[in-house]
């Protein structure tokens, strides 16, 4: 209440002194009986115009309730031009420190987070190296099989989460350089060599040795590394995995074709969202429903296209589009 009268003191005090002046005028035009509905009328005409030059005063901060903003810094009112402008400007700015600061306590928390995850899964991962060598060096034993498949499922879920952490300073990270395709897919598929022993499925590679693209190294190695994990892991045993390139006009098309349960229609436009297992996450129960997301969120800030293909119980395959300069 303070407030308002404080800014609208001028007003209230012009008004009282025309409401004044009209009763005089009236009364000397011979009294309100004879001029009643003249008063009325101006009356309410001076109600208009105080309410119009009002609304005029204040029209920006009437605006800035009005819309709904699309950035934070367009809750700010720049440049006041009335004490009222004035006054809710500091106090937009007020909110927004509060909330700035809310933001930069969460930024910190989360990176804490981060930290501790991060060392966390790397102190898990000497321990299932030593676990991984000692299943190796006894793997004609059965039982050392099936340890040496849970740490490998262990330690790529290990990588998988490691991955997601980093989304966001993956862009800061990004060096593109000219790569060898075939060489690239050679190391994912030695990389993956006991998840293709394991399940049976045999690489098959038809790539130029002289192919390059334009991409990022690392980055595109953990695309190709995710899409060939799961091609092992829903391809049927005894079948192909296959890596051979196409081109068209103004790309190189790295095709990742599998032999196995496939997608269902339904599903394939949703394979990229966060936590998305689909019929054969549900089915199968392997999924986590990140993987893939993390291969179209690198892709994209790799301006990489990727496309899917896929019959259900015969195929599928993943497509990634470089660009050729």
């Amino acid at each position: 209440m303070k407030l308002f009268i404080k800014h609208h003191l001028s007003f209230i005090v012009l008004f009282i002194l025309v409401f004044i002046c009209l009763g005089f005028t009236i009364e000397f035009l011979g009294g309100i009986e004879n001029n009643f509905k003249y008063f009325i009328f101006l009356s309410f005409f001076q109600l208009l115009i105080f309410l119009a030059i009002e609304y005029f005063r204040n029209y920006r901060i009437y605006n800035a309730l009005s819309n709904k903003p699309k950035e934070l810094k367009e809750i700010l009112l720049h440049n006041p031009k009335s004490a009222l402008e004035e006054e809710f400007s500091q106090n937009q700015r007020e909110y927004f420190k509060i909330f700035n600061n809310k933001i930069l306590e969460l930024e910190s928390i989360q990176k804490q987070y981060k930290m501790f995850i991060d060392q966390s899964i790397h102190q898990m991962k000497t321990p299932l190296s030593v676990i991984s060598m000692i299943s190796q060096n006894n793997r004609e034993d059965e039982s050392f099989k099936k340890v040496l498949a849970q740490v490998n499922n262990l330690d790529y879920y290990l990588s998988q989460t490691l991955e997601f952490l980093r989304l966001s300073d993956i862009e800061k990270d990004i060096q593109i350089e000219k790569v060898n395709l075939r060489a690239l897919v050679v190391e994912v598929i030695n990389d993956l060599k006991d998840f293709f022993i394991l399940n049976a499925i045999y690489p098959s590679v038809n790539i130029d040795e002289e192919l390059f693209v334009f991409t990022d190294k690392k980055q595109i190695k953990n695309v190709i590394y995710q899409i060939t994990n799961n091609g092992i892991k829903y391809g049927r045993k005894d079948s192909k995995l296959v890596f051979d390139v196409k081109r068209d006009i103004g790309n190189t098309i790295l095709n990742i074709t599998n032999e196995g349960i496939g997608i269902i229609a339904s599903d394939i436009d949703r394979v990229f969202d966060i936590f998305y297992t689909g019929e054969n996450g549900r089915t199968y129960g392997e999924s986590s429903g990140v993987g893939l997301y993390i291969v179209k969120k690198v892709l994209d800030l790799l301006s990489h296209q990727i496309s899917i293909k896929s019959i259900p119980s015969e195929k599928t395959t993943f497509s990634i589009y470089f660009k050729k300069s």
